[in-house]
């Protein structure tokens, strides 16, 4: 990777300034840098979230990554009990793995399709747990919907636009 040039070095020490403690500027890779400088996405989340930065930097994203979409979601949704905090954890979780595709696209760690590929996988990823945990909430509330026959009906996502 190039080295920054003279604007944006000057740019990285307002970004520097802006660091958290846990984030020193000696602990951050060359890459890191040139990522939190170039985007404020990155900069402002991984702000919020120092422990991303450690995850991207110790696991850097990887281009079929998509696949653990699902399996990281259900991880991060165990302890939720409320609507509130599912929406909050949809939220966090979204914004993560957005990070995490802004640093791989940043870094020209994977390609284009493979970004595609990352944000359409993310989307589905989304939709189908908010379904489920919506159809299992309502579930739980007004009882399973049922056709004459008496079997449940699954809710369905017709359409979206």
């Amino acid at each position: 990777m190039k080295p920054l040039s003279s604007p944006l070095q000057q740019y990285w020490q307002t970004v520097v300034e802006r660091l958290p403690e846990p984030l020193a500027e000696e602990s951050l890779s060359a890459q890191a840098k040139s990522v939190l400088t170039f985007s404020d996405f990155v900069q402002d989340s991984v702000i919020a979230h120092p422990e991303w930065l450690t995850e991207l930097q110790s696991q850097p994203p990887q281009a079929d990554e998509w696949q653990h979409y699902a399996a990281w979601l259900q991880e991060a949704l165990s302890n939720v009990s409320d609507e509130a905090g599912f929406m909050r954890e949809l939220r966090l979780f979204r914004r993560r793995i957005m990070v995490r595709i802004a640093w791989a696209q940043t870094l020209a760690l994977v390609t284009e399709e493979s970004i595609l590929q990352q944000l359409s996988h993310l989307a589905e990823t989304l939709i189908v747990a908010a379904r489920d945990w919506l159809y299992d909430a309502c579930c739980r509330e007004w009882g399973t919907p049922c056709n004459a026959q008496g079997e449940a009906q699954p809710l369905l996502i017709l359409g979206m636009g």
